[in-house]
Order: C-alpha cells, then structure tokens, then sequence
C-alpha cells in the first residue's frame, strides 16, 4: 500500500529544505508551491484572462506576471485573494491528485505532499500522516529577508492568513524544530525519514 505523508509549516519554516533532502535520497515528493511557480511562470490565456477579470491587469505584462504586485494587491483586498486562491488550488489539487493516483498505481511505498496551507484548507485527514516543520516568526522573518528580499509587513500579512504553530503542533503526527543551523535541521530530517521509512 502506498503511504502518503503531508509536509506543511508556516512561511520561511524549512519546507523546501525537507523536499529537496527527500529528492536526494529518492523519494518522490509533490510540491504545492512549486506547482503554483509554474502557473506563473508559464501563465496560459485562461490564467491570465482570469488575473484581468478579478482586478490583477497591473501584475500584467505581455506574457509575464509580477508576483509583488499581486502579493501587495492580494493582502489589501481579501476578495480579491480568495478570488485568486480558488482558482490556483483548484489547478494544484488537480495535479496533486494525478501525483498520487500515478504514484499508487506504481504502488510506491511511501511518497511526500507540500502542503503550506494544510490546515487552513481542512485537508489534513486526506494523508495517513502528517508533518509539521515549526520554526520561531523571528528565525522564519531573518531567512526570508536574505532570501527573498521579504519585509516585516509583507511578512505579518502573510502570517496573518496562516494558523498558529500552536494548532500545527496539536494536528500533526511528527513535529520538526528548525530553529538552528542548517546541519542541525538536516539530521532531524534523516532522523524522522528513517524512522517513517523503517514503519512502511
């Protein structure tokens, strides 16, 4: 039987750390924001047409989309956001779904989900487990600022539409703390692998 595990965390927590170490080492992992990259990157017509019908037309240029003029739209106007998030999830669910259908009909073992916002969406009883990746807002707002040019504010929106680490820790099966370094981290990553691996 193949086993499915979600992977989720607030923003900056270590998520993509956890995927890529699970590629490394063979697993097959499905990944929610990368599968939301690709959209924008290669946005088709519909996309785009839809980004003009809900008030994006300024992210808009030619064929390309500037993601930081719909993340500062977004987090002023929350119809606009869900407007957005609907039609983005449901594209992402699709292809999450053929991700798991394939990989059953492979009957892989064990395979990983990255899921950001796995509860805030009620999807958590879709997976036999679940892994929470928690880290302090102060260590997650000094990452994203080196790695994504994040400010505080952009920050604290962002936060705001997630649930508590808190909660995550009541509604997880694993709970990963990536508070220090890098190699820190990484050893609980093969720590928690090996123990999930040993379980199948």
């Amino acid at each position: 039987m193949t086993k499915t595990i979600a992977i989720t965390g607030g923003i900056g927590s270590g998520k993509s750390t956890f995927c890529s170490e699970l590629k490394e080492k063979g697993f097959k992992v499905h990944s929610s924001d990368e599968q939301v990259a690709k959209i924008y990157k290669n946005p088709d017509k519909k996309f785009v047409t839809y980004l003009r019908t809900i008030g994006l037309s300024k992210s808009i240029s030619k064929k390309n989309i500037d993601k930081k003029i719909i993340s500062k739209i977004i987090f002023e106007n929350k119809q606009i956001r869900k407007k957005l998030e609907l039609y983005i999830f449901k594209i992402v669910r699709k292809k999450r779904s053929d991700f798991i259908k394939q990989e059953k009909q492979k009957k892989t073992r064990l395979i990983f989900i990255d899921i950001p916002l796995l509860f805030e969406n009620n999807l958590e009883k879709q997976f036999h487990k679940v892994i929470s990746i928690i880290a302090s807002k102060g260590v997650r707002l000094k990452r994203l600022k080196k790695t994504r040019k994040m400010s505080e504010n952009q920050f604290k929106n962002i936060t705001r539409s997630q649930i508590s680490d808190v909660i995550r820790k009541k509604k997880s099966d694993y709970v990963i703390y990536n508070n220090s370094t890098l190699k820190d981290y990484k050893i609980k990553i093969n720590k928690l692998i090996s123990k999930l691996y040993l379980k199948q």
